[in-house]
């Protein structure tokens, strides 16, 4: 046993899986010289990190800048069983005044609800950017296909100026890892 991890009743480890948005071939938005692929992989190797020292079993649908289908990733996160399911991204929009932090999850999904609020909750406290809250959507696939509770949390906008120099900071990064491990803790210790 490891000092410190986070084990359920019966000693289970928690399973999660985190998917960085887009990758290889797909950039995701673009914005500036900015690649939304490039800023959604920093962010989640940072969460990668905190939640193993917390005690997880993590697994990443990419550890680098690679092609990977969004059937693909649904299958990694069913085949490893993980008990929730975290996609990374970062928002773009035609309208640069367009900002702040939501997480979306599958629609009537009241875990996935759960998961996407104290998420949404952590962020927005650490991020310090406009709440635009949850939103279920049912056409993704990510969301759709994978068994488990699933979440694609949209850290802040490539496209507002504002954001996107946030976004390429270190610290901020850092930042939406944190808020994104602390909804998950709260998570796990809310369901139990």
């Amino acid at each position: 046993s490891c000092p410190g991890c986070f084990y359920i009743e019966g000693g289970i480890m928690k399973k999660i899986c985190i998917d960085p948005g887009h990758g290889g071939r797909d950039p995701g938005a673009v914005s500036g010289n900015v690649k939304e692929k490039d800023i959604n992989l920093a962010i989640a190797q940072k969460l990668q990190l905190l939640l193993y020292n917390k005690g997880y079993n993590v697994i990443m649908t990419r550890e680098k800048d690679i092609d990977i289908g969004l059937y693909q990733r649904a299958n990694i996160a069913n085949n490893f069983k993980a008990d929730i399911f975290v996609s990374i991204h970062n928002n773009a929009f035609n309208n640069e005044l367009a900002q702040g932090t939501e997480t979306l999850c599958f629609s009537g999904s009241l875990q996935g609800e759960k998961l996407a609020n104290l998420v949404q909750t952590e962020l927005v406290k650490r991020l310090k950017r406009p709440d635009r809250g949850i939103k279920s959507r049912s056409d993704l696939v990510v969301l759709r296909y994978t068994t488990m509770p699933a979440i694609l949390v949209e850290c802040a906008f490539l496209t507002n100026p504002v954001e996107r120099k946030l976004l390429k900071i270190n610290s901020f990064q850092l930042l939406a890892a944190e808020g994104i491990a602390e909804g998950i803790d709260r998570y796990f210790r809310e369901v139990e």
